[in-house]
């Protein structure tokens, strides 16, 4: 009995000393008053066309409400900051090229906590307003160098009382990209034309199903002088649609409308020229579609 209990016992003291072990090599939790504490702007709203054709009347507004840990927005909160980039989409790529007009992010405005309200949720509410005409002038290019396809980038920047700055390179990517959240810190405007009158002429469609089972009730609406049409794909892998614009038609908009398996659709649109203006999918959104007119 008593050579029984001795190799009973041994294992359970190899067993306790290796749980030993772990113990000691585990790392320690930081506390939670030694954590660095921050502060996020949660978007309220944001967005804005950035037309070619009226840099002067375009602007970019982000309104966010500001969400910190303890206290007053005052005592954890110095500033925030907006910065302005602009990414020349229209070149080969390569930076180190004459053709490439980028331009690294620039400080545009800085909100001093003072100058914030607070909104109806009890959080301070500040919202930036960037005039295109404005940001090219603080970001040293002339509009020549603006074409359609580029963008604008406009981030933010959260400065605290002890002077630790959060942007997007240190933010969380749950803060950035959660709903709840709803901080990316970075918002991006695209540019685009806007023209007074649609183009005439004929307007083609290709629409494309991977699955080869036609567009499962999706369509592209397009609504020419406030009269809207369908224009889908009832079965097969491809199909064509032509919209003739007439002379002295006034507004032409396109909407893609969503069906059982966006997944499976793409389409292409092009104008009257010839030129490509659109390329959408798979997984076109459902809503308006923007079109690139800049080289009609």
């Amino acid at each position: 009995m008593k050579r029984i209990l001795k190799y009973i016992v041994m294992p359970c003291l190899l067993l306790a000393g290796v749980t030993s072990c772990e113990d000691e090599d585990k790392n320690r939790m930081t506390p939670f008053s030694e954590l660095t504490k921050g502060a996020y702007f949660r978007t309220v709203d944001n967005g804005g066309v950035i037309n070619r054709t009226d840099i002067a009347g375009s602007t970019y507004s982000v309104t966010g409400e500001l969400v910190f840990e303890t206290g007053t927005a005052s005592a954890d909160v110095s500033n925030v900051q907006m910065w302005v980039q602009f990414v020349d989409r229209t070149t080969d790529g390569d930076p180190d090229t004459p053709d490439d007009d980028s331009v690294a992010a620039v400080l545009f405005e800085t909100a001093d906590i003072s100058s914030f309200s607070t909104n109806a949720n009890g959080f301070p509410e500040y919202s930036f307003s960037v005039g295109i005409s404005d940001a090219l002038a603080a970001l040293g290019l002339d509009v020549a160098s603006v074409d359609g396809g580029d963008q604008f980038l406009f981030k933010i920047a959260i400065t605290m009382s002890d002077g630790t700055v959060y942007d997007t390179n240190n933010t969380g990517d749950s803060v950035k990209g959660e709903l709840f959240f709803s901080s990316p810190m970075v918002y991006t405007g695209s540019v685009v034309c806007i023209l007074p009158s649609p183009p005439v002429g004929d307007w083609v469609i290709d629409m494309q199903d991977s699955y080869g089972d036609g567009w499962n009730g999706a369509a592209v609406r397009v609504t020419l002088d406030g009269v809207p049409t369908d224009y889908g794909m009832a079965d097969g892998a491809a199909t064509s649609h032509t919209i003739t614009v007439p002379p002295g038609a006034s507004t032409l908009t396109w909407e893609y409308v969503s069906g059982a398996w966006d997944s499976e659709v793409t389409f292409q649109i092009y104008a009257p020229s010839g030129n490509l203006v659109a390329d959408v999918g798979p997984s076109p959104v459902a809503g308006e579609i923007t079109l690139n007119l800049c080289n009609e």
